[in-house]
């Protein structure tokens, strides 16, 4: 998908249902109460949630939640992206979907942040051995499964996109320069090298970089 995405969708009457195109590919999707993988922000909730594709396969999952003051994020598998120009009826939606505009975080970003290096605070909670499997009732956990957890605490739901994960991603990515990571968070978890006090200080760092 170019950068700016113009995307034009209709509503069919009577039904939940929304469809169109966003650039060349085809937009199909439901309007939800909620959005499924956790709340952006705490203060303010959505007056529209579309879920659903944008084109076919793997990847192409998206949520789509737009504001009463007029913002608007795509929830999308490449990452979260601010969308702009929002002009809504009751059967008609288009909006430009801005690609090199990625969604910072919120407060409750911070919270994730903050509760995910409590939960992986000591040796005896850490898990070297990730695989990016986080079962409800693990006893130890990765840095994946710590933020995942804390997601879903803080925001009722997980998106691995979030911003709170893209910047502790950016700060590992910063760190294992030639290291040849397939997964970031996976690797750097896993890596000999890494101590716990690594770990605590990425949290650290990633609050940092979430200040207003």
């Amino acid at each position: 998908m170019p950068q700016l995405v113009n995307c034009q969708l209709t509503r069919k009457i009577d039904t939940s249902h929304w469809n169109g195109q966003c650039g060349t590919s085809t937009f199909d999707g439901v309007a939800t109460k909620s959005v499924a993988t956790g709340s952006w922000r705490e203060d303010v909730r959505p007056i529209l949630v579309v879920t659903g594709t944008i084109g076919a396969g793997p990847g192409s999952d998206v949520e789509l939640e737009i504001y009463e003051n007029g913002s608007a994020i795509l929830r999308t598998e490449g990452g979260w992206f601010w969308v702009k120009d929002v002009a809504r009826s009751s059967t008609t939606l288009t909006f430009h979907a801005d690609r090199a505009d990625l969604a910072g975080p919120s407060d409750l970003d911070r919270r994730i942040v903050q509760r995910a290096a409590t939960l992986l605070s000591t040796e005896l909670s850490w898990n070297r051995a990730d695989d990016r499997q986080c079962p409800s009732g693990q006893q130890t956990l990765s840095i994946y499964c710590a933020l995942e957890r804390a997601t879903k605490e803080v925001t009722g739901g997980f998106h691995h996109r979030r911003p709170a994960l893209e910047i502790v991603r950016q700060i590992v990515d910063e760190r294992s320069v030639n290291r040849n990571y397939a997964h970031r968070l996976m690797d750097y978890n896993n890596d000999r090298s890494t101590r716990l006090s690594d770990v605590q200080s990425l949290f650290t760092e990633a609050l940092a970089r979430m200040k207003p």
